[in-house]
């Protein structure tokens, strides 16, 4: 055989190889299956999340290019169907906001799945599933699957095991921060600006704190902490919030919210072109968050933050 037919060949293996699929990505719930041993896969419940996954879901959903790891949520799985829907919130939504989760446990008509199966969403994203398998039967039994999918979402939208999902605890968030000098308010030339303050004279400091199981009020291990650089913080310098009164004050978006904690920042030894950088740490009832953190876009902590002049 002839180097030319050689090198002809070889460069032909390599455009074959090159067409080959691309991998799909990975299923994050892979390596944390649930136990289906003890399913009775032949006589199973047909408004279980395992009977709506092997009915409607996998052969429906999960087909070429949809939902098999190329988009969310990832229908290949029981697993990554259940913790892809449940109390997640959808990366679409309608007009008004209306659907905060893809399932709502205990509520059909307020679950984002179903919305998406029945109704073209704000006019332009098409009714769920997009395209069908040729062979596929869905079309036949629309309405019995959509009547077992809102069964299951009523019932509390069960995991594999039968259990209840618990309920989702979100950190607490900032509404807004207030600085002010006197009893004027200091003016931030953006919203995401650092105010502007007089040098030399003390500051005081308002927050306004939103948690979805908590008042405000009852957030614990509330603390302070100052510093002249935005990513570093000395922990011996934590110092505790103080509580109450309350005050009105408008939010970063310039709606009326209470604030209820603040604090007086030591600011008389301050001179022209000073900049000081707030963090906040708050406690719920089951986590501590620092406010912003070191992960924090850094237009959030020039919100934090105050500039002298």
């Amino acid at each position: 055989m002839t180097k030319v037919k050689l090198i002809s060949i070889f460069v032909i293996c390599i455009y074959l190889g090159s067409c080959s699929k691309e991998p799909l990505p990975i299923n994050q719930f892979d390596t944390n299956q649930q136990d289906t041993n003890k399913l009775d896969t032949n006589h199973y419940d047909p408004y279980s999340i395992f009977s709506i996954h092997k009915d409607i879901l996998k052969p429906t959903c999960a087909n070429s290019g949809c939902h098999d790891g190329n988009f969310e949520p990832d229908f290949r799985t029981v697993e990554s169907s259940y913790f892809g829907l449940v109390n997640v919130t959808p990366i679409k939504s309608n007009a008004s906001g209306g659907f905060p989760y893809r399932v709502l446990p205990g509520d059909a008509s307020k679950s984002m799945l179903l919305q998406r199966m029945t109704i073209d969403l704000n006019g332009n994203s098409g009714i769920m599933p997009l395209v069908l398998e040729p062979k596929s039967t869905y079309n036949q039994h629309k309405s019995e699957y959509l009547q077992r999918i809102a069964k299951w979402i009523n019932d509390g939208a069960k995991d594999l095991a039968g259990n209840l999902p618990t309920t989702p605890n979100f950190p607490p968030n900032i509404q807004g921060v207030v600085f002010a000098q006197g009893n004027n308010v200091l003016l931030r030339p953006g919203i995401y600006e650092a105010a502007n303050a007089t040098a030399g004279v003390n500051t005081n400091v308002y927050f306004s704190l939103s948690d979805d199981k908590l008042d405000q009020s009852q957030l614990k291990n509330c603390t302070i902490n100052v510093s002249a650089n935005p990513d570093s913080f000395n922990v011996a310098n934590e110092k505790p919030l103080i509580a109450g009164p309350e005050k009105i004050m408008n939010d970063l978006n310039g709606k009326p919210v209470k604030y209820w904690f603040n604090y007086e920042l030591q600011t008389s030894a301050t001179i022209s072109l000073d900049v000081l950088w707030i963090r906040i740490t708050v406690t719920d009832d089951v986590q501590t968050v620092q406010l912003p953190n070191k992960n924090s876009m850094f237009p959030i902590k020039k919100y934090f933050a105050l500039k002298f002049k």
